[in-house]
This record gives C-alpha cells, sequence and structure tokens, in this order.
C-alpha cells in the first residue's frame, strides 16, 4: 500500500461535490487513524450500497443489480449470466463522502497553521501564512481556479502578501495564468510527506515559498558567460545558443521556447539539450534545485527562463 489515506482524500476531492470515498478503496486504511476522519467529519459515512452497476454490455436491461445477502456475505446478481455475479464484503457496500472544508482543516494541521482555514472564495481557503508572511491557500479541485475573478479574489484575501497556492494539477493554460499573476503554484500531492504524528501527513513549511532568485541576470554574449546568484558560468559555444533562445524569449511577449524553437540550434532533442545546460550551471555550483527554477520545464509546452525579463541585462 502506498501513500496515505489522506493522500488518496486528496486525489478524490478533485471530483468536487461528488467526492467519494468507496469502501473497496477506504479498506486497506480502516483502523485507529481511519476513525480519527470519521472523528473529525474529514469523511462521512453515507447509507450502505443497496445496488451495484450492471455488467459490461449486458442486455438485461436493468439501470443497476440489486445487491442481496448471501449468507455472511453479500452478491449482486446477473438475471442472465450466473458467472457475472459479483461477491461482495460488508466494507464493499461502505460509502463515505469527503468533506472538503474539514479536509482543508487537516491540510492546515498538517503545514503546523494553529488557525482554521478561512474560506476566501468559493471552493479555495486560505490555510494560513508561512513565517517569512507568504499567504498559503489550498483548492481540492481544478476548477476553482478557472474562474474569470480568481486572481483578484486571492490578492483580496491576501491583502498584500505574496501568494502560494495548493492545488490539484493544473491545466497548462490554468497555471500559466496564475504563474503570469505572480502566484507560485504546487502540486498539493508533491508536499505531502508521511508523519508519525496526528493523521499521518505533514508539509513542510519551507516547501511552500520558490526557491529565491538574486534579482538581476547578467548575460555577457561576447564571452557566453552568465552571470546569476553571485557566480559565474562560461558556457561553451555549442550550448550557449540554447540559452539565447530562452533568453530571447524571456524578453519578448511570449515568454516560453517551444521544444522545436530550442531544438533550432542543432539536431539534437530539446529534453538533452535542456539537461546539458542545466549540468553547465550544476557545474560551477548550483544546486539541482536552482538550475531548474532557472532553466524552467513549462508542462507542456517547452521551457523558460525563471527570472522576469525587468531583471535581465544582456550585454554585448
Amino acid at each position: 500500500m502506498t501513500g496515505t489515506i489522506l493522500h488518496l482524500l486528496t486525489r478524490l476531492s478533485e471530483a468536487g461535490d461528488d467526492a467519494i470515498l468507496s469502501g473497496d478503496l477506504a479498506a486497506p486504511f480502516f483502523g485507529a487513524a481511519f476513525d480519527r476522519l470519521l472523528a473529525k467529519r474529514i469523511i462521512v459515512e453515507q447509507a450502505p450500497l443497496a445496488d451495484w452497476e450492471v455488467c459490461d454490455a449486458c442486455e438485461c436491461g436493468l439501470p443497476c443489480r440489486p445487491i442481496r445477502k448471501a449468507g455472511d456475505a453479500f452478491r449482486a446478481e446477473c438475471p442472465l449470466d450466473r458467472q457475472q455475479d459479483v461477491d461482495l464484503t460488508e466494507a464493499d457496500l461502505r460509502v463515505f463522502r469527503i468533506s472538503g472544508e474539514a479536509l482543508a482543516s487537516a491540510m492546515g494541521a498538517a503545514a503546523g497553521f494553529g488557525a482554521a482555514p478561512k474560506l476566501a472564495t468559493e471552493k479555495v481557503w486560505r490555510l494560513g501564512d508561512t513565517p517569512s508572511g507568504r499567504a498559503v491557500f489550498l483548492a481540492l479541485e481544478p476548477a476553482a481556479l478557472t474562474g474569470d475573478g480568481i486572481i483578484v479574489s486571492l490578492r483580496q484575501a491576501a491583502q498584500g502578501s505574496d501568494i502560494t497556492i495548493l492545488a490539484p494539477q493544473l491545466s497548462a493554460e490554468a497555471a500559466r495564468r496564475l504563474d503570469d499573476a505572480g502566484f507560485h503554484l504546487i502540486e498539493t500531492l508533491a508536499v505531502l510527506v508521511p508523519a508519525s504524528k496526528g493523521l499521518g501527513v505533514a508539509i513542510d513549511v519551507a516547501a511552500l515559498a520558490p526557491v529565491p532568485l538574486v534579482p538581476t541576470l547578467r548575460v555577457r554574449r561576447a564571452t557566453a558567460e552568465v552571470q546569476w546568484d553571485g557566480r559565474s558560468v562560461i558556457l561553451s559555444r555549442q550550448i550557449f545558443p540554447v540559452f539565447e533562445r530562452l533568453l530571447e524569449k524571456a524578453l519578448s511577449r511570449d515568454q516560453v521556447a517551444s521544444q522545436s524553437h530550442v531544438e533550432g540550434t542543432t539536431a539534437r532533442e530539446a529534453k538533452d539539450l535542456i539537461r546539458e545546460l542545466r549540468d553547465a550551471f550544476k557545474a560551477a555550483g548550483f544546486t539541482d534545485a536552482e538550475s531548474k527554477s532557472l532553466i524552467a520545464t513549462v508542462r507542456n509546452r517547452g521551457y523558460r527562463l525563471g527570472v522576469p525579463a525587468s531583471e535581465v541585462v544582456v550585454e554585448g
């Protein structure tokens, strides 16, 4: 069994108001921790199932199969083919509704925020503030972050603080909108780590802030030199054109360089060129996280420099 029950609930909660935990998925987690979730009403047990889905391609005409007790077990019988009967346990019949508000409270507690989360806008909670003053929001379903007024609403709720959003994986367009607004977006499941206390997970508050960047990225074309974070990198004449492609896009309206745009410097694949470029920065003393924050991957679109155009200085 991988992950925790809160990992599972977080993934299932992406369905929004229809978020349901079935008994067969819940069964491996039954025990004291599961009972605590029930007590805190993070999950709420519903009436047990009274019917079951029909067989695939069945011609019985029934909308569903009734569940009948068979000794100490249960059975969903097919009226046309007994071999298609499904044997069920009592656990299979249990159904639980997931409470978004209570799950948000559990996430806030996992991050060490003392106060209860506040609803910032529909289905988006403000969990609390990091020690550095960054406002942390949680959206359990992608649709909560796609409305026209979401950026304004979150800025008003943050009251001038920098913003981090914990959310499911979003579409490239939705993620780009939030990134362009200056929000730091993190996939919720990526920061949940197992813990021995509480409800079994914790969130490292330090992971909720972006890797800090030095205000200025200085590029000297004549020597293929890049200065960043107090360190200097001399790129080879083979890889510097790749960096120039990213630089060109960083200074334009569309700041993302597509794979084909990166590959225009050579016949090699973009992923290999980007890896070699990042390796050059790591060889100069940057960490893997720092190199990936400067040479950032934009899911399903390409790559971009992680520095705003206003903070880039280019010399001949």
